[in-house]
């Protein structure tokens, strides 16, 4: 028993970092995401290496050093190490739309029946320290996409994204191993867009697999199913009102999973205008609940604002707002204050992103350790990043994560009270080589 909570109790930090919910592939500046080793490359772009005709295979190399702050993610007396990270990754694609003019054509005007993009990416990190339990950290993290539309011109398309990524996590010190996760997302979407109405819709099914590598952590493992309808209605030439309807089946992996089943329901609707040539406005309201069988469920409206200003061709600022529900995996579910601010500026050749944000959350039915149902955290989080291209295949980069969870829950494990709350900073150097 003690060890199962061992296990629970690492699992109780997975998501208080800021990017827990979110696709493990989501990248907020263009080649890199300090927090996701697995996320695509796409800052720097080679020739590729011609395997047949109209594909060409596009490899990207990567090396890093730097440091983490807080190894182990504790709330007192952190462990810091050195880190040292190998980044590859190689990927292919249709011909771009500038590639299929015909001739004498015009741009755009043939784009084929299938637009797709795949790649493979995989990193390996080093903890250089003396600490044996450390340089046991690390590990092999992996990730693979493939996406694409059929029929991209045509009344109707059908796409498809299939994302895999094997996600690494320093365990705490609660237990001696990592808490590693295999989480496969796909996303098939068929869209009615005809050029002679305003009126448009897409149907969207999303499925995403989360599982646990060991075994002792397999009570944590779960499956989401989500079906959608998102109509859209152009009511002026910059102006889009619409609507987002889902109703999912959340459920536990097999027979060790305690994951309680839910059916969320979703419905809302929103706009989404120019303000001015460079100010851009998004707001959207609704209703959710997520029908949980057993324990605390939700019943909220849902709330949403974006703001967006491009002071420049190369220069945009965004300041979001959301208030959500979201499955969790260490409780029934957990509620969101999220306000977010984005900034990035190229200046050739350099590229600068900073987004700070801040979480104001709320878990509710928490069962897997000895401590209270609901857990109270604010979260501050910082991305931050600098790339110098020194050409289109090679760049040097420098990435800063921080992240300060705090939190007024204190759960018992072997006899010992702790608090999940931590503070980290991680500071990465590194160069990208794309052939």
């Amino acid at each position: 028993m003690t060890r199962v909570l061992a296990v629970a109790a690492v699992l109780m930090g997975l998501e208080a970092g800021v990017s827990a919910q979110a696709s493990p592939a989501d990248v907020s500046i263009t080649s890199f995401n300090p927090e996701d080793a697995t996320a695509p490359i796409s800052g720097v772009e080679g020739p590729g290496i011609k395997i047949g005709e109209g594909t060409v295979l596009h490899p990207v190399l990567g090396l890093e050093t730097g440091y983490l702050s807080n190894v182990f993610y504790t709330d007192g007396a952190p462990t810091g190490a050195g880190m040292l990270r190998l980044l590859a990754q190689v990927g292919t694609a249709s011909l771009s739309p500038e590639r299929l003019v015909s001739p004498g054509g015009d741009e755009g005007e043939n784009q084929g029946s299938l637009q797709y993009r795949a790649s493979v990416r995989a990193s390996y990190d080093f903890l250089l320290s003396g600490n044996d339990t450390v340089t046991s950290t690390g590990g092999l993290g992996l990730g693979a996409l493939f996406k694409g539309i059929v029929n991209p011109q045509g009344r109707w398309s059908f796409g498809f994204d299939e994302d895999f990524s094997r996600l690494i996590r320093a365990a705490n010190f609660e237990s001696d191993t990592n808490t590693n996760r295999d989480v496969n997302v796909l996303r098939l979407t068929l869209q009615y867009h005809p050029d002679d109405s305003t009126l448009g819709a897409y149907l969207y099914y999303s499925n995403m697999i989360d599982v646990f590598e060991r075994n002792t952590q397999s009570f944590a493992d779960r499956l989401e199913n989500t079906l959608g309808f998102h109509p859209t209605w152009k009511v002026l030439p910059q102006t889009t009102i619409y609507g987002d309807f889902s109703i999912g089946l959340n459920s536990g992996i097999g027979s060790d999973s305690q994951k309680v089943n839910s059916y969320p329901l979703r419905t809302e609707v929103g706009i989404a205008t120019l303000l001015s040539i460079a100010t851009t406005l998004n707001l959207h309201a609704g209703y959710t609940n997520g029908f949980y069988s057993s324990g605390p469920n939700y019943s909220s409206p849902v709330v949403g604002a974006a703001l967006g200003y491009r002071y420049s061709p190369l220069g945009r600022v965004l300041l979001t707002y959301d208030y959500l529900h979201e499955d969790s995996i260490n409780a029934n579910f957990y509620r969101d204050h999220v306000v977010r601010l984005w900034w990035q500026q190229v200046v050739a050749p350099l590229s600068i992103m900073v987004q700070p944000e801040v979480h104001f959350r709320e878990y509710d039915g928490i069962t897997a350790v000895q401590g209270p149902a609901t857990r109270d955290d604010t979260i501050f989080s910082i991305i931050a990043g600098v790339h110098y291209n020194f050409r289109n295949s090679f760049a040097a980069t420098l990435d800063y994560r921080f992240t300060d969870v705090n939190t007024n829950y204190m759960y018992t494990i072997g006899g010992t009270t702790d608090n999940p709350g931590y503070v980290r900073h991680e500071v990465l150097l590194g160069v990208r080589w794309a052939l």
